[in-house]
């Protein structure tokens, strides 16, 4: 006989669902839920009807900005969970991930990839990346010294590309 779950098991099990949903790839939707990857594996099939990827994740963000549009979309989402995030905690939760992700949407009514997004934000709050305001539009961004195009606003120079 399966164990009964607990309320907060349950919600992690939604969580991890919708994160699976959203492809968000498995080793950080464990991280994120701390539930075992085989379930998760499973998860991923039933959904998807195929095997989740496989191969090494991404070190930081910056394989996800190779654009001043990638920049400016990235940093619109990470100003988005901060401003939901009222406690400022310092840990990505899978519950604010998805909440941030699904204003973003229904805002810019774009597809953000959800892996590009927790990125952004784990590497926003651990420094990795820095967050940066700009002295001219007054609006923070991702910054990145060693990517030419995040050296400088995304917005500002989006606008002037116009």
């Amino acid at each position: 006989m399966a164990a009964l779950l607990s309320p907060e098991e349950l919600e992690n099990h939604r969580l991890a669902h919708e994160l699976i949903r959203l492809k968000l790839r498995l080793p950080i939707v464990n991280y994120l839920t701390q539930i075992h990857h085989k379930p998760l594996r499973l998860r991923w099939r039933a959904i998807h009807g195929e095997s989740p990827p496989n191969g090494r994740l991404p070190e930081s963000v910056r394989p996800f900005i190779p654009d001043p549009f990638s920049v400016a979309e990235l940093s619109s989402f990470v100003a988005m969970y901060n401003r939901l995030d009222h406690a400022g905690g310092r840990k990505v939760t899978a519950s604010m991930l998805l909440r941030a992700w699904e204003m973003h949407r229904r805002v810019t009514h774009n597809e953000l990839d959800i892996n590009a997004a927790w990125y952004a934000i784990r590497d926003v709050r651990s420094k990795i990346v820095a967050w940066k305001r700009c002295g001219r539009c007054r609006t923070s961004f991702i910054y990145e010294v060693n990517e030419t195009h995040a050296r400088d606003c995304p917005f500002c120079a989006l606008s002037r590309e116009r």
